[in-house]
């Protein structure tokens, strides 16, 4: 039972690193310069990690078959994510594509990086914490929500007369409100009004607020659920 345990280990180990690496080789592919010299180098390997990702999308449909007799995994998150890392591999030999599709396809390719989570107990110990938190997170984000379209509107009332072409709708306003609830505030579209700073300075303080609360849930759900795992 331990050697079972201990191969399984391996194995998720081994796709962990192929993951990264394919990752790591399609950011190295974009560069047209790296894409000329080592272009066999590229094709070659993802030759080989799909038909690994091949294989373990088929190990993992046909164990989940004998085992539930029925196709759980292969409708599942992970299932479909795992289907999409190979398919961009496959498609346009049974299927003409003209360039943007293929690109389109390689854009889809990207999406191996989310199979970590299929082989990362860190990052399934996260989704454990997104899963039992969900409520107040959802709550937090509607609230946020609501806080950033009322602050748009008012904000666009406000600034609109003074700088027209800045606050040209409710649209940029609202977009203004995000990035100063975020505390991003990229500058690009700020208040100069009196009453447009005091909405700004309301915006800014309670979106510290906002963004404290999601993080002390996560973290504090975190700390409890590695504890009950060791």
């Amino acid at each position: 039972m331990s050697q079972n345990k201990n191969w399984r280990s391996r194995i998720d180990n081994f796709i962990y690193v192929l993951i990264l690496l394919s990752t790591l080789a399609i950011i190295l592919q974009s560069d047209q310069e790296l894409e000329n010299t080592y272009g066999r180098l590229f094709n070659g390997f993802e030759i080989v990690t799909v038909l690994i990702f091949s294989l373990e999308y088929i190990y993992r449909s046909v164990i989940n078959f004998r085992a539930n007799r029925n196709f759980k995994y292969n409708f599942s998150f992970f299932g479909l994510i795992d289907l999409l890392a190979v398919l961009p591999f496959y498609l346009p030999m049974v299927i003409v594509f003209d360039s943007r599709a293929l690109r389109v396809l390689r854009l889809i390719r990207a999406l191996r990086v989310l199979k970590v989570g299929q082989h990362s107990k860190a990052i399934q110990h996260l989704l454990q914490v997104f899963r039992q938190i969900k409520g107040e997170l959802m709550l937090t984000f509607f609230l946020s929500l609501i806080l950033i379209v009322f602050s748009g509107i008012v904000v666009f009332y406000a600034e609109s007369p003074s700088q027209p072409d800045v606050f040209r709708n409710i649209g940029s306003s609202i977009w203004w409100a995000f990035a100063t609830l975020t505390t991003v505030g990229y500058g690009d579209i700020y208040p100069i009004t009196v009453l447009g700073k005091l909405i700004a300075s309301f915006v800014a303080i309670v979106g510290i607020g906002l963004i404290a609360i999601p993080t002390g849930l996560i973290s504090a759900t975190y700390v409890d659920i590695l504890r009950k795992s060791k």
